[in-house]
């Protein structure tokens, strides 16, 4: 039986933490466009929440299941973790670019393509300026997100899984 406030917990946590970088991005006017910090950005969230659902499932594993977890509760238990996570991260983020400061990501954009005008064909530029214009609506990049996040999420569960679903009973022995 898998209990899932340890999932939650975490998943939780990983929520804070996302709002925490989201809020210091903002109060320090971080281009959020700028190919380097987005990677970044990405990998920083990306790694928390990885961390936290394998942090998650070895609490599990140990507390819960005296050790021994099996692929499917692991599974279950980090999607639960980077869903709440990821999902509290959007919703934050509509709550800051739809409701809080509504310029603030048409503004971020329009610095990017003023930026990226001169510096890329004009080809490239019409697809950046079409697939920005999309990202400008905080309710259409929430909504997005409603579905992208479960895939994500299952993703990600499924290759942790693979790697933390060990039996530490018989590495005892």
């Amino acid at each position: 039986m898998i209990t899932f406030d340890k999932p939650l917990k975490y998943g939780l946590i990983g929520g804070l933490v996302i709002i925490t970088l989201s809020v210091l991005m903002y109060a320090m006017s971080v281009s959020i466009f700028n190919p380097v910090f987005a990677i970044l950005n990405g990998l920083i969230t990306f790694g928390i929440t990885i961390l936290l659902a394998v942090l998650a499932i070895n609490k599990m594993r140990e507390t819960d299941f005296g050790g021994k977890i099996s692929y499917f509760q692991a599974l279950i238990a980090g999607f639960i973790v980077i869903l709440v996570a990821t999902y509290i991260g959007n919703l934050f983020g509509y709550v800051l670019n739809g409701i809080i400061d509504p310029e603030y990501l048409p503004r971020l954009i329009d610095e990017f393509l003023l930026n990226m005008e001169s510096k890329v064909p004009e080809e490239v530029f019409e697809e950046i300026l079409n697939s920005m214009d999309e990202s400008r609506d905080p309710m259409k990049n929430l909504l997005k997100a409603l579905w992208i996040d479960p895939i994500v999420a299952i993703v990600i569960s499924a290759i942790v899984s693979i790697f933390v679903k060990k039996n530490t009973t018989d590495l005892l022995a």
